[in-house]
């Protein structure tokens, strides 16, 4: 129910469904949070934009869906220090109230058997945001806070965002002075790919931005600058490029596509 609460101290909590889960009111811990919903879609029961989850990390895995994107957009919105995050052509769709690394999360509870007795069970390390079938979409956005994106060592392949085929990403640093900082690769099959940060958008060392097709790459600062490391490519087949800052944009690497680049420093 939407006005149901789950509630600890620093204990984590693990929700396992064989196909939804609908959370509802508010899951809080100073521990982490898994949420698996097998072969369905972990929903958000309400739509009145109330934080779904506060805890420290968040590891959410779902055969279909997490949120909801398309004709009924709906986030599940967060209060997390780190996410991992895995679904399929449904897409994921995550808004965090403030500063949101994308990381590992690993639980561990203990449940307890029939003779009162407990016994330790633990959702292993996760890393990365990723859709892994029917090009689903990615969508992460922070309303108050930086975005940080990570490669974590759960698998160790230097992407932090990665849409299967087809699939779009989003990724969006909304309130004022804040950024985007990408310290791994944010990659689509073939999708289109936005990164807005309402300050600047910088990709550090070894951190590519990739598609493929006729994939587009849209890159906005709102108020700072655009900052790529020199070992920082960016790739599509086809589709247009397009850099654009309040301050610099600063290259680094090589934007690569056999289809046209815009890069714009308004006032840099």
């Amino acid at each position: 129910s939407t006005t149901s609460h789950q509630t600890t101290g620093s204990g984590d909590m693990r929700f396992l469904a064989a196909t939804d889960i609908t959370l509802g009111g508010v899951a809080t811990t100073t521990g982490n949070v898994s949420v698996t919903a097998t072969a369905g879609t972990i929903l958000d029961g309400d739509s009145d934009g109330s934080v779904d989850i506060a805890a420290n990390g968040l590891r959410l895995f779902a055969g279909t869906g997490i949120g909801q994107l398309g004709g009924s957009v709906n986030p599940l919105e967060t209060t997390v220090t780190t996410v991992s995050a895995r679904a399929a052509g449904g897409g994921i769709n995550l808004r965090e109230t403030n500063d949101l690394i994308v990381g590992d999360v690993s639980v561990t509870i203990q449940k307890v058997g029939a003779t009162g007795a407990v016994s330790a069970v633990t959702d292993a390390t996760q890393s990365d945001v990723r859709t892994t079938a029917g090009g689903g979409s990615i969508v992460v956005r922070t309303a108050g806070g930086a975005l940080v994106l990570n490669d974590g060592s759960a698998l160790a392949d230097n992407a932090a965002v990665s849409a299967n085929g087809g699939g779009n990403v989003l990724l969006e640093a909304i309130g004022a002075g804040m950024d985007v900082t990408a310290n791994a690769d944010v990659v689509s099959g073939g999708g289109h790919i936005t990164i807005l940060a309402a300050r600047s958008v910088v990709f550090t060392a070894n951190a590519d931005l990739t598609t493929g097709s006729t994939g587009t790459i849209d890159l906005e600062a709102g108020s700072g600058s655009v900052t790529f490391s020199t070992t920082s490519h960016q790739t599509t087949g086809s589709g247009d490029m397009r850099f654009l800052a309040a301050e610099d944009i600063t290259l680094g690497g090589v934007a690569t596509t056999a289809g046209s680049v815009s890069v714009t420093a308004t006032a840099g």
